[in-house]
């Protein structure tokens, strides 16, 4: 019996090996460049040559980034969201966002397929404002946790780049004029993500 049970003990060994070798390997990430698109503030201009503007424009804004998520489809975010297990630090400070377009950073992503990222702004930075606004309707800013949000659909199954539509967000903060919050303003709209 000796001798059969060291040959199992080895086979057994072996065995435990080979399917170590064969499980699946750990998940992937890739790298990805999060950028802010370009957008227009005011629209149909040739209209503005016909009927006066009664929408304001967004004349400055910037935000104080502290954090961001990647949320797939139906994945809710902890409801406070400093402590989402999705959390990404992403400790931009103060960024005037441009309509030209703004790139964010590069993070390193899981692979998958996401429906949402959502930003938190916060009162962190030398300013002590999370946003800051000036259109033609005035100057506002926030010391409140705003959390912004795009939704669409991201593949993250390679290195690339992460374009991220503001218009939505702009038009918004376009027609801001105190009414409500401008945390309110804010997070009432998502702006559009996509490969």
């Amino acid at each position: 019996m000796k001798t059969i049970f060291k040959p199992t003990i080895f086979t057994f060994v072996i065995a435990s090996m080979m399917m170590a070798g064969c499980a699946p390997a750990k998940d992937k990430s890739h790298t990805v460049v999060v950028q802010f698109g370009s957008y227009t503030t005011v629209k149909n201009n040739w209209l503005k040559l016909f009927l006066p503007e009664a929408r304001a424009s967004v004349a400055n804004l910037k935000f104080c980034f502290k954090r961001l998520r990647f949320k797939m489809a139906n994945e809710l975010t902890n409801s406070d969201p400093t402590q989402d297990s999705d959390n990404i630090d992403f400790n931009l400070g103060e960024i005037d966002i441009s309509s030209g377009g703004a790139a964010l950073g590069t993070i390193s992503l899981p692979e998958g397929n996401y429906t949402r990222i959502e930003f938190d702004l916060e009162s962190t930075c030398a300013s002590g404002k999370s946003v800051q606004l000036t259109n033609s309707s005035g100057s506002y800013s926030s010391t409140e946790r705003i959390t912004i949000k795009f939704e669409g659909s991201f593949s993250a199954n390679a290195d690339g780049t992460l374009n991220l539509s503001v218009q939505q967000i702009l038009d918004q903060l376009n027609n801001h004029n105190g009414g409500v919050s401008l945390k309110t303003a804010a997070e009432s709209v998502s702006g559009v993500l996509a490969n």
